[in-house]
């Protein structure tokens, strides 16, 4: 017996329920999930016990699916639903087509025919002759192809993978093809018997796409990783790095994390077959918090000097690298009102890969520091009673112990105190500050750590003092009813140092610094403690600065411009050559327009009318442009047997910074050094890339530095190509 309904839904009495999985999908009988099914007829036939759907026929789950066909036929005794027909579901945002469905509700398994689907979020789109489900979370397509390009009906996407049999799982999260073949619109780029990759961009263990490289000394290079997802806040990969000249090289790299901590550990190794002896290099860093203690700790290590030139490792350390540095320090700050101590110790080792035989590289095991800056307030309440108009005092002090290393067996302890007085006070258009300290370092020597010929045990001290006051103006004024604000900020510094002989001190840590903007009001003129500048000078400059209000409401800084220069008395002029006055330095930061930007720092010498040294730049950057433009200029020095300075040939070039974006798919990059006085390029690099929706392609190619040319460098070229969704794959520098 037949029953016809027209228009018919919501049967209470058949509650049909249907849930699909992708890539999987079940239909269930279950009253606790009913759907509706709307079709222009609904036939129930009684003694086959079947209802047949036809004509818009849709059969929804409300927040979950919805099926539509030109016809269904539902066996409720074998609980299976056969569609027909235009077939279109949508499941959780993902959208299924196909000529024909067969589902077995109880099993969850079944066919479609002429396939297509298109998953939210991920962009994979599929296409199959056959799909055949075996459960609610894996199936095989038969004679199918996968990408991650969205294209229209009837277009064909950039690039496909194509295979007789692709099976996706979703439990294991990976897409597995047979025999399939990588397609380049409809051009066959590679083949390969089998291939797997992730469904979802969700960390998984599992070969990663190779990279090859081809430049420099080694030869044809490439990178094979396997990449091992251990825990969710562990993980590990291993490469295999082979070279066409000097054999294969391995890579190890572990990585973990917690809610306190984290780091790392490299590894690399090869026995070379050029230089026929085992290289490596192994770097490993961790970093946690200990309650008020923050631990730093890293190791590196080569068991080759010229390690890193023969086998760069850009991701993990400079290859121009000259020291490779080891510590383990431990750092706590404690803060208080108006002041705060801070303690740190820990050990220092640095391993020189310049030096075949490292025995004089000074080491730090260990060190101690310690820190205080508290205010004075015994010494406020004297002097001024309740009032701070005579401005505020506190003491900052400091101490140190080092002791230095070397493994030609020459040690040296050294203690270090420096307790400070400082003064603050504000003025009407600026303020004045001081300073009155002390220092006094105690050497314990063993051996001869400045390699001077003597050799013997010794204890050695030096005393000094130091006093300086400086005073600061800030005038400003503005225009244009508050739309711009201009400054003139002079500064004028009081610096006198005192010490006894320090010619006879060994030096681990003091080099003269570098006369500059940054350091125009310095103290020391040393860096680190072994030296002190002694004399007395007067340091003096002025700082202007122009702000402007945006549409917005916020200030920019427009402009920034600063010069400054040095005046010692006669018999303290040894950091000047002699002259009463220093080189005049100067420094320019300007930001004309909302993409432009000027920069400039000099140092002239007065007395030789010349420009010792000079770094400028003129940068614009936008949405499709950034160019930066770069001068750099320095006249070195050598010393003569007479203690004195003359003058070498300047060094002088010109480098070239380019990224333009020419529309929406090309992109050109440049990166080239000039130098002037030899007139010629010192490197280059090239690079063009075409973008599109779901890949993209890289073309660079250029040439090294000149100094590395003979044994490491030279020129290179190559290609990189990368497909959303499946990696990048190609022969780079």
């Amino acid at each position: 017996m037949n029953r016809h309904f027209k228009k018919k839904r919501a049967l209470s009495a058949l509650c049909l329920s249907i849930v699909f999985f992708s890539p999987g999908f079940n239909v269930c009988l279950a009253e606790e999930k009913p759907v509706d099914m709307d079709a222009n007829h609904l036939d129930f036939d009684q003694a086959n016990r079947t209802i047949t759907a036809h004509g818009q026929v849709r059969i929804n789950q409300p927040d979950t699916m919805d099926l539509y066909a030109d016809k269904a036929i539902y066996s409720i005794d074998k609980r299976e639903i056969l569609a027909t027909g235009n077939i279109r579901i949508l499941y959780n945002g993902d959208q299924f087509s196909g000529e024909n469905v067969q589902l077995n509700m109880e099993k969850y398994q079944g066919s479609m025919q002429k396939a297509e689907a298109r998953l939210k979020g991920s962009g994979n789109r599929i296409q199959a002759e056959t799909v055949q489900i075996h459960s609610q979370e894996t199936y095989t397509l038969q004679d199918a192809t996968y990408t991650h390009c969205a294209c229209g009906p009837g277009e064909k996407p950039a690039w496909e993978l194509a295979a007789k049999t692709i099976d996706i799982d979703r439990t294991k999260n990976t897409v597995t093809a047979q025999s399939a073949q990588l397609r380049m619109g409809d051009v066959p780029v590679l083949w390969v018997p089998w291939w797997e990759h992730p469904l979802l961009p969700k960390r998984q263990s599992g070969f990663l796409f190779p990279t090859m490289h081809a430049a420099g000394g080694n030869g044809f290079e490439a990178d094979i990783p396997y990449y091992w997802n251990i825990a969710p806040q562990r993980d590990a990969t291993f490469t295999l790095h082979p070279t066409s000249r000097r054999g294969t090289l391995t890579k190890m790299q572990y990585r973990y994390m917690g809610d306190h901590y984290k780091g790392s550990l490299d590894t690399l190794n090869i026995y070379d077959t050029v230089e026929e002896r085992h290289r490596g290099l192994t770097l490993m860093s961790h970093q946690q918090n200990l309650g008020n203690w923050d631990l730093d700790t890293r190791l590196a290590a080569s068991q080759t000097r010229d390690f890193l030139n023969d086998f760069q490792q850009k991701k993990l350390i400079d290859s121009r690298e000259r020291r490779l540095e080891s510590h383990v320090t431990a750092d706590r700050l404690w803060l208080r009102q108006n002041g705060y101590s801070n303690f740190q110790g820990g050990s220092l080792w640095y391993q020189n890969l310049d030096a075949p035989n490292d025995l004089h590289t000074v080491q730090r095991l260990p060190f101690l520091s310690f820190t205080d800056d508290r205010p004075l307030n015994g010494i406020q309440r004297a002097i001024e009673g309740q009032n701070s108009s005579l401005g505020q005092f506190k003491l900052h002090s400091n101490a140190k112990f080092d002791s230095f290393y070397q493994q030609s067996n020459d040690a040296a302890q050294r203690l270090n105190l420096a307790p400070e007085i400082q003064y603050w006070r504000s003025l009407p258009v600026g303020h004045l500050s001081g300073a009155v300290g002390v220092q006094e370092t105690a050497y314990m020597i063993q051996g001869d750590p400045n390699q001077t010929g003597r050799d013997f045990d010794s204890t050695m001290s030096r005393e000094s003092a130091s006093m300086r006051m400086r005073m600061d103006l800030d005038l400003a004024r503005t225009y244009g009813d508050g739309a711009y604000k201009h400054t003139l900020e002079p500064a004028i510094q009081y610096v006198m140092l005192t010490a006894n002989d320090q010619n006879g001190l060994p030096n681990f840590d003091a080099t003269l610094r570098n006369f500059s903007v940054s350091n125009l009001y310095g103290g020391n003129l040393y860096s680190g403690d072994d030296r002190i500048s002694t004399g007395q000078w007067v340091a003096y400059g002025v700082t202007s600065r122009l702000f402007g209000r945006q549409d917005s409401g916020n200030i920019r800084n427009i402009a920034t411009f600063t010069i400054g220069q040095r005046w010692a008395p006669e018999g303290d002029r040894e950091y000047q050559e002699s002259h009463p006055l220093s080189d005049l330095v100067s420094g320019l930061e300007w930001s004309p327009g909302g993409h432009w930007t000027i920069s400039m720092a000099g140092r002239y010498d007065p007395y030789r009318t010349e420009m010792e040294s000079m770094e400028s730049g003129v940068g614009y950057s936008d949405a499709n442009a950034t160019i930066h433009v770069g001068y750099h200029r320095n006249q070195p020095k050598i010393a003569t047997v007479f203690a004195t300075e003359e003058n070498i040939a300047p060094l002088e070039d010109l480098s070239l910074l380019a990224k333009l974006r020419l529309n929406d798919n090309w992109l050109v990059k440049q990166h080239s050094d000039y130098s002037l006085e030899t007139q010629g390029i010192k490197s280059w690099r090239t690079g063009v890339t075409y973008e599109q929706e779901c890949w993209s392609l890289d073309l660079s190619g250029g040439r090294n530095l000149s100094s590395q040319t003979k044994e490491h460098g030279g020129g290179f070229i190559g290609f990189f190509l990368n497909l959303r969704g499946l990696g990048g794959y190609g022969i780079t520098s």
